[in-house]
């Protein structure tokens, strides 16, 4: 070999070199609590590429994810951010990863508001609302054990997913459905395990109904899927049968398969349904080459050699604020609304008339800005028609008003509807004026 060639090998080789220095020096990893006490001011440190390491222990915090900054849990069942029932345990962003984590006791587990994360291998669990909450755009929730959420496991609203999807979860016994897809949301939810869910494994609003549901399965529910959900491509691609978990529940949360549950092999691709095991790609994936492999593999020996930290428990301090009311805040419901029949409903009808949605969206905006809030929607009619027909009518007419808070995040136990037909007048019966009156709905605060 000549002398120039060996300079120009020589050059490249120091190039290659500084490129991998440079690349390890701009990808961090960042660990919790051995270089800040706070997952959230890791965060606040991290950049793109980095990755911040949690070790074992209970985080009493609520946290802000990064863009293109992966958050790592040591180990599922140990490493726990609790949100204190103070609002959403985590707020996603795009490309941001989240893995590892025990995610419990929020308003809302996950909340992404148009954002793109990775969602992969938490366990979602005892969050007053919805385990994840997803607007506009749909992150990628795979792997994930979504159990025990008060109300809904995942919410979907107005949610377009064309790159990502929801699969091979474990969606279980939460408290209304398993996922709720309001408004005009469209996505792929595939090779879930959607069981044991208080009313429906999923419920699809009206205009959710373009959302593919393809090799789940659904078992145990006390309704598998909602009228809209319910199709003959539904009931034939999905399954009903024992999951047969190797060891659910406290204190294992082992939901893998057993050796011999029918849903091996059962999804999309011939790949199992429900959470897949360590190293298991739903598609094929890029090898790296001997010597990226070789480089990684030092760099991860490096990091896990050094000094391990002891399990932590953190709690973030009680902020001290006086209350404050926001100038748009809607005006609380602190008494008797009343929707009057006609305007709202066609005659003898239960179904809402399109133009009447913005009054009830006042009320939906109400219950989202004030949690507290409960209502009970009451059904009235006039005394024309038949006693049990008008009883019928008024309660149909509550639960329509229901159904359209429920089908925007409401959760049901926030609502009570009933029917009350002629019994409660508030005017005459004899006159015109006086029946028109009578025909109403109306909404009390409780």
């Amino acid at each position: 070999m000549s002398i120039t060639k060996t300079k120009q090998l020589a050059a490249m080789v120091c190039l290659l070199l500084l490129t991998a220095v440079a690349t390890s020096w701009a990808q961090k990893k960042i660990t919790v609590p051995k270089d800040f006490p706070t997952i959230q001011r890791a965060l606040g440190e991290a950049e793109e590429g980095d990755t911040v390491f949690v070790r074992k222990g209970t985080y009493k915090e609520n946290i802000t994810l990064v863009d293109d900054v992966a958050l790592v849990g040591e180990d599922m069942l140990t490493t726990i951010i609790d949100g204190r029932r103070k609002g959403p345990v985590v707020i996603g962003a795009d490309g941001a990863l989240i893995t590892g984590f025990t995610i419990q006791n929020g308003t809302t587990g996950i909340l992404c508001k148009n954002t793109r994360p990775i969602i992969d291998r938490n366990l979602i669990i005892d969050n007053k609302g919805t385990g994840v909450h997803a607007l506009v755009t749909l992150p990628d929730i795979t792997n994930n054990i979504i159990y025990r959420n008060e109300w809904t496991g995942i919410f979907l609203e107005a949610v377009r997913g064309t790159r990502t999807s929801i699969s091979n979860n474990v969606i279980l016994e939460n408290g209304y459905s398993g996922i709720f897809a309001a408004n005009r949301t469209e996505v792929l939810v595939r090779n879930n395990v959607i069981a044991g869910n208080k009313q429906y494994g999923i419920f699809l609003g009206p205009d959710a109904r373009r959302t593919r549901i393809n090799s789940n399965n659904f078992h145990r529910n006390r309704l598998h899927y909602n009228a809209n959900a319910d199709s003959e491509s539904v009931r034939q691609t999905n399954i009903s049968v024992s999951p047969q978990f190797r060891s659910p529940g406290y204190p294992r949360f082992d939901y893998t398969l057993g050796s011999s549950s029918e849903c091996r092999g059962r999804g999309e691709d011939g790949v199992d349904i429900g959470i897949l095991a360590l190293g298991t790609q739903q598609t094929p994936v890029k090898t790296a080459s001997p010597e990226e492999q070789a480089f990684a593999a030092a760099v991860s020996e490096a990091f896990d050699s050094r000094p391990q930290e002891p399990v932590y428990s953190y709690q973030e301090p009680e902020p001290v604020y006086a209350p404050v009311i926001r100038d748009d805040a809607p005006p609380a419901i602190t008494s008797t609304v009343v929707l009057h029949g006609l305007t709202f409903f066609s005659s003898e009808s239960s179904e809402i008339e399109s133009g009447s949605h913005y009054v009830l969206d006042d009320i939906y905006n109400s219950l989202v800005y004030y949690p507290d809030l409960k209502i009970e929607i009451a059904g009235h009619t006039d005394n024309q028609g038949a006693d049990d027909f008008n009883m019928s009518l008024s309660l149909n007419r509550a639960r329509s008003v229901m159904n359209y808070l429920v089908s925007k995040g409401i959760a049901p136990d926030r609502i009570r509807a009933r029917g009350y037909g002629k019994e409660r007048p508030v005017e005459s019966n004899e006159t015109a004026e006086g029946r028109a009156a009578n025909r109403r709905v109306e909404v009390i605060p409780r």
